[in-house]
Order: structure tokens, then C-alpha cells, then sequence
């Protein structure tokens, strides 16, 4: 996104604040300092990924509201996150018109730094949608009980050289993207869902992707445990084989206070005979143990070392250090 639109809509949103009573202003900045083994991206260490964000909400009626969300992932790469309206008659029916985050899982919807306890995604994620996964389209979702759903439609992934290269904004195909999620309250504390994602990748409407994951949640006063387990199926031209991706991973963070150790396990193994450089095939696992220390209620300051296995072996574990603010 270019900065005079930034601007643009900073100045709009000041000047019309006035007159729409019910919206909500936030945002939020993060910086890291990566360090790895001798093998890993970042082996004489890093002070890098600078992000920030801008967002507004609200309702400009009774049932009529709207999002709008800036998100700026380097110090010079800024791009619109969210940017939608609804019609919002009752929790249990809500309709968004524009561009969303995708409801898959619980993770991309809620991955924004100060939001997260791990630093990086989780590999299984990292390897199966783009970062942070939007639509262009529109969906419908609510919650009625104890039970939640959403349900979409847009332009959908295109074809890349692997899965986390999908992102478009507009249609490349006929085919349109579809897919949802459902959700459950099971308890105390405790929650669950299933999501599940289908639409054509590539120009000529041939070759299928479907993805599907289930996710589980449990918070209480100190721990919190969440976890998602996910698979991709690609249909490839003959006479390749069909690609597939497939693993999950868990987080566990417990509570003292402002000290809260984090620990992780993700495992993924992705393999495609037809995409990338040669075809794609990857088997690794990461173990993560790290702390979040609350400052404040707003601010964060974030510690990860990840122990990276891969076939062959390759000396890329990496420590992270992360601050995070949220206003």
C-alpha cells in the first residue's frame, strides 16, 4: 500500500470521527532481534521485522458497522489487513461484504504480535496458507448457544510455487474459494472447531486444493493450552502424484503474574512432486520453549529458542527476542 493512501485514510477517519459514535480505535508495534546457528537465515544475528498496525471498528448504526485494519510488516511494505462492512442484526447473524481474515482455525484470525505467546508460526501453519490469510468476498458467521459457525466465498488461493504463496485479491479462475468453519463451546474454558477450505488454484480451473484442520483451546486462570492439526490435498496434473501437507502443533503457556513460560511442539511434512524448485518435500518437527513477561496489560516483551529437526540434519536452531505493544 502506497503511504499517501495511508494518510488518506488516517486523515478520513480523524475527520469524520465525530460523527460515528460507536467506533473503536486501537493499534499495535512489534520488533525482533533473531539469532542462529551457523546453517539458519540469520546466523550473525538481526535486529528486523518491524511491524505495526492501525485499525478502527464500530457500528455507523443500529445494525450496520465495519472494519478497517493497516498492517505494516516491514519498514517499507504496508498493506490493508482487513477493510469491510456488515450488517449486524444479532450475535447470531453477521454479514461481511470486502476483505476479512479467513476463519481457519484459531490462529489466523488472532496472529498479530501482541495477541500471540509463540513468536513464529507454527510450521504446520507456516506450510499450508499465506500469512496472514485474507478474502475478498464476502461471508456469514454467528454464534448461537454453544455453537459458532462461519461460512465464506471470494476469489480464492491461486497456484504458487507452494501453498504459502496463494494470497491474491483478485480471481485468476472462474472457480470461486469457499469454505468455514464450526465451532463448539465444550465446557469450562474449553473450546473446539473444524474448518475446512476448497476452490480451484490454477488459470484453467483443473486443479483442486482442499484444506482442512481441527482446532482445540483450553484457558483457564493460569494455563492455557491450544492446538491445531491440518492437511492440504493438491490435485496435480498427470502424472504427478497428488500433493499433500499435513501436521499440527500445540502451545502451553502457564501464568504467573506477569511471567509466563511458553512451551511448543509443531510438526509438518509437505510434499508436492509438481510445485516448487524441483518439487517440494519437507519433514520437519520444532520444539520451542520461551517466556512472555507482561509489563503491562499492553505491553509484551517475548523470549523463543526453537530446536529445528529436519531431514538431513542441519544445525538452524534460532533464538528470538520480540516487544510487543498493543494501544
Amino acid at each position: 500500500m502506497k503511504k499517501p493512501l495511508i494518510v488518506f485514510l488516517a486523515v478520513l477517519l480523524a475527520a469524520t470521527a465525530g460523527l460515528w459514535a460507536d467506533i473503536k480505535y486501537g493499534g499495535y508495534l512489534s520488533l525482533e532481534y533473531i539469532k542462529g546457528q551457523s546453517l539458519s537465515d540469520y546466523a550473525r544475528g538481526s535486529i528486523q521485522n518491524i511491524q505495526g498496525g492501525l485499525l478502527a471498528s464500530g457500528l455507523v448504526s443500529q445494525k450496520f458497522g465495519f472494519s478497517l485494519e493497516v498492517r505494516a510488516r516491514s519498514e517499507s511494505l504496508f498493506q490493508i489487513e482487513q477493510a469491510w462492512v456488515g450488517f449486524l442484526p444479532s450475535q447470531a447473524v453477521t454479514i461481511k461484504a470486502g476483505m476479512f481474515l479467513v476463519p481457519f482455525g484459531i490462529w489466523n484470525r488472532s496472529n498479530r504480535p501482541h495477541e500471540t505467546p509463540l513468536i513464529r508460526t507454527p510450521l504446520n501453519l507456516e506450510f499450508l496458507y499465506p500469512e496472514s490469510w485474507r478474502e475478498l468476498g464476502a461471508s456469514l458467521e454467528g454464534q448461537v448457544g454453544i455453537f459458532s459457525y462461519a461460512a465464506y466465498v471470494g476469489n480464492g488461493l491461486k497456484e504458487a510455487e507452494s501453498l504459502q504463496g496463494g494470497q491474491q485479491f483478485s480471481d485468476n479462475n472462474r472457480d470461486k474459494g469457499r469454505g468455514g468453519r464450526l465451532g463448539l463451546v465444550l465446557g469450562q474454558g474449553i473450546q473446539g472447531g473444524v474448518s475446512y477450505y476448497a476452490g480451484k488454484q490454477d488459470d484453467l480451473d483443473e486443479r483442486n486444493l482442499i484444506l482442512e484442520g481441527a482446532d482445540l483451546s483450553w484457558i483457564s486462570g493460569q494455563w492455557e493450552i491450544r492446538g491445531e492439526a491440518t492437511k492440504a490435498r493438491i490435485k496435480n496434473p498427470e502424472p504427478f502424484a497428488e500433493g499433500k501437507s499435513e501436521g499440527y502443533s500445540i502451545w502451553v503457556v502457564i501464568a504467573f503474574a506477569h511471567f509466563q513460560p511458553v512451551g511448543s511442539f509443531q510438526k509438518v511434512k509437505y510434499n508436492d512432486p509438481f510445485h516448487g524448485d524441483g518439487g517440494i518435500s519437507l519433514d520437519r518437527r520444532r520444539w520451542t520453549a520461551g517466556v512472555r513477561y507482561v509489563l503491562t496489560p499492553n505491553v509484551y516483551l517475548k523470549a523463543e529458542y526453537d530446536w529445528n529437526k529436519e531431514n538431513p540434519n542441519i544445525k538452524n536452531n534460532q533464538f528470538q527476542l520480540q516487544v510487543a505493544v498493543a494501544f
